[in-house]
């Protein structure tokens, strides 16, 4: 079976007149790869029209990260629940 790692390509930029602010904005789509998150990145970059953006093509975070997560969440919940319930 093969996995598919999709990757999230990052934006950021400095805000003009204010030193030291950065904006960043994660593009709503995935790619299937880094080899097409860098090709669209080009895109992406070119087409916001400021100077000075950069990006960073990164992977999906893996199922064991979100299963640690809901893991952490359902922990939260069920301490909250007994704090309720004392």
């Amino acid at each position: 079976m093969i996995e598919l790692i999709p990757y999230m390509l990052i934006l950021a930029w400095s805000v003009p007149g204010q030193p030291g602010r950065v904006e960043v904005e994660r593009v709503n789509q995935l790619f299937a790869d880094a080899e097409q998150c860098e090709r669209a990145a080009t895109g992406f970059v070119a087409s916001l029209r400021r100077d000075g953006v950069t990006h960073i093509c990164m992977p999906v975070p893996g199922s064991e990260e979100f299963d640690t997560l809901f893991r952490q969440l359902d922990a939260e919940a069920e301490k909250a629940r007994r704090e309720a319930g004392e």
